[in-house]
């Protein structure tokens, strides 16, 4: 099952910019009444403005390209990013941050809670990996993009076109436990770092060059992909071609020599698992693109005709709220 963050006082998504505002407003007046005569209250940003936060705030807002950076002995327990706001966190802690419409967290250190990446948002995650700097759980939605080149993220969902490029940094402590699921046609490569338990699903594509997976089930519909060499298979593995069928160990070594295994507890007849020898000359796609909706590694004309055939559809109960 995928994780669900119980935490629920965001507000809707398809909320209209005037309704966010207004509830941004009375969420500030509620706070700000028994916090008056404190300096610790909580924050609304918009218009390009800037804060640094170095105290405690239970809840911050942000609009119009804004900006908050959270430093040392900073803490927010509520953080929502709007209209491509920046979220930048190099110490301190977040318990909650909620990411909408192109906006952008990037962290170097301290720790979050939960981070949701909505709306094409991205986070970029890099510093060093450590329990004590890390995010607890990352949601990656709606063709939103996540980079992680250090730090450590103990769960990763990826769904709805979203793209995954892990070069460095840790995802998930132990392999019993998912740590990395993709779902929804979304895109995954990994280069580097490590991943502890990788769950490919949902029309989703994963292409792996470098770093570690521990433990890998490939569900319906998933594709993925390891480029090295000197592939070998145990247990009940076998090769067909280049396609690797069954489940049981699968090691080889990747192109600058760095040996590697990966145990495969789970193939569905639906995926399909492809170990595919690589010279150190002929390319492979190293990250995915979040409109790369062929799963080619190119953005072209095929990836605008699979986006015109969903052009205009709509979702919403009531249908007449679609057009609103």
């Amino acid at each position: 099952m995928r994780s669900t963050i119980q935490k629920q006082n965001s507000p809707p998504r398809r909320t209209s910019l005037i309704t966010r505002y207004c509830l941004a407003t009375v969420v500030l007046l509620e706070l700000l009444g028994p916090l008056a005569g404190e300096s610790r209250g909580d924050f609304i940003l918009r218009d390009d403005e800037q804060l640094i936060v170095s105290s405690h705030h239970n809840q911050g807002v942000l609009f119009d390209r804004s900006r908050v950076s959270i430093v040392s002995g900073g803490s927010v327990t509520d953080l929502y990013a709007y209209n491509s706001s920046t979220v930048g966190i190099s110490a301190g802690s977040v318990t909650y941050i909620y990411a909408w419409d192109s906006s952008a967290v990037n962290m170097s250190g301290g720790s979050v809670g939960a981070l949701i990446a909505n709306d094409s948002s991205a986070v970029a995650i890099s510093g060093i990996s450590s329990p004590l700097q890390s995010v607890g759980i990352l949601n990656a939605n709606d063709s939103s993009a996540v980079a992680i080149s250090g730090g450590a993220v103990k769960e990763l969902n990826a769904s709805n076109y979203s793209t995954v490029d892990i070069s460095g940094g840790s995802v998930g402590f132990d392999s019993s436990r998912v740590s990395l699921r993709t779902n929804n046609s979304s895109r995954v490569g990994i280069s580097g770092g490590s991943v502890a338990f990788l769950v490919a699903s949902d029309s989703s594509a994963v292409a792996i060059s470098g770093g570690s997976i521990t433990t890998l089930k490939a569900m319906p519909s998933s594709a993925v992909t390891f480029y090295g060499q000197n592939f070998r298979v145990a247990g009940g593995l076998a090769f067909d071609g280049e396609r690797v069928l069954g489940t049981g160990t699968l090691s080889g070594e990747w192109i600058d020599g760095t040996r590697w295994v990966v145990n495969i507890t789970y193939s569905n007849l639906t995926a399909t698992i492809l170990a595919i020898p690589e010279s150190a000359h002929k390319p492979f796609c190293v990250k995915y693109h979040a409109m790369d909706f062929t799963g080619d590694c190119k953005v072209d004309f095929s990836d605008l005709a699979v986006f015109l055939t969903h052009w205009l559809d709509c979702n919403l109960e009531p249908p007449e709220a679609c057009w609103e």
